[in-house]
């Protein structure tokens, strides 16, 4: 761990062990339920997006409990697939396979394939928080790679050409376009035409500035990246699959094996993430989520 982040580790009143060489930090003996009382927001943050994701271990909440600390991270906003929201607290996405009368009690499939939560919206999140209340001794895993990192090894003149461009995010196009995404996610129903309007296709910088670090990444979003603005897609596709290639190169990957009641809440900004599978007939899998509202990317 370097000064800088022992230093906003201790702003934010816990101590952060290093989970891996590259990013990524494990929290040990902190009650989240204790955030509001008297630690600076900001201070908090600075710390998650220092280290990229934290994992806070061995935590006991509520549905309230987990949206109040959700909340104390920024404006929380609403999942497009409102049929997984929670009823009862209707800022949490439900993601599981668990059947309840026949019927299941979230989203059975999702996060499966390279993104970063909610790019297709003018106002990417910013933070996401996971809360897992079952999960699976094998498998199930969550997988992260530095995006600051894939953009600071290009050349100068590579990063200046990428700055000058725009990619076309699309949930649509991510829904009903792309293969991998429908043969990854292929228990997914289609979206409502209501559901269609909230998600109008929008552009975003391929470059973007994280406003705790000031670091640049690439910004790719995943699945949804249906193109880049002013450009065909037979020379846009090529460039958008060699960046992914160069973003998701194995030895800069870093994966969370997930323990019962652990919180996890990771920057988008500046790292891009996937689900891997499990055996779905052997183990129960119940997951809550919150997205914390982000600035319009610059």
């Amino acid at each position: 761990m370097t000064a800088a982040q022992k230093r906003k580790s201790d702003d934010a009143r816990f101590e952060v062990s290093p989970l891996s060489s590259l990013f990524g930090g494990e929290v040990t003996g902190f009650d989240l339920k204790s955030l509001p009382q008297g630690i600076d927001p900001s201070a908090f943050l600075r710390v998650v997006s220092t280290h990229g994701f934290l994992v806070f271990r061995d935590q006991e909440l509520t549905p309230s409990d987990f949206a109040s600390i959700s909340r104390f991270c920024g404006e929380l906003e609403y999942h497009v697939l409102d049929q997984y929201r929670m009823q009862i607290q209707p800022e949490i996405y439900v993601i599981s396979n668990v059947l309840e009368n026949g019927k299941p009690i979230g989203n059975p499939r999702d996060g499966f394939g390279w993104h970063t939560d909610q790019s297709y919206v003018a106002r990417p999140t910013a933070y996401t928080l996971l809360y897992g209340v079952e999960t699976p001794p094998v498998g199930a895993e969550t997988l992260f790679c530095d995006t600051c990192r894939a953009y600071d090894s290009l050349d100068r003149t590579r990063q200046h050409k990428l700055r000058q461009l725009r990619g076309v995010h699309s949930y649509v196009y991510m829904r009903t376009g792309n293969k991998a995404y429908i043969e990854n996610n292929a228990a997914t129903q289609p979206l409502s035409a209501a559901q269609v309007s909230r998600v109008p296709d929008v552009t975003h910088p391929m470059v973007r500035t994280n406003p705790h670090t000031g670091r640049l990444s690439l910004y790719l979003g995943g699945d949804c990246l249906a193109g880049i603005e002013g450009m065909s897609d037979q020379t846009a596709r090529p460039l958008i699959d060699e960046l992914f290639a160069i973003t998701l190169r194995p030895d800069v990957q870093v994966a969370h094996k997930w323990r019962p009641r652990d919180v996890v809440i990771w920057d988008n900004r500046g790292l891009m993430h996937t689900a891997t599978d499990y055996d779905r007939e052997r183990y129960r899998r119940l997951i809550w989520r919150t997205s914390v509202r982000g600035e319009v990317p610059y």
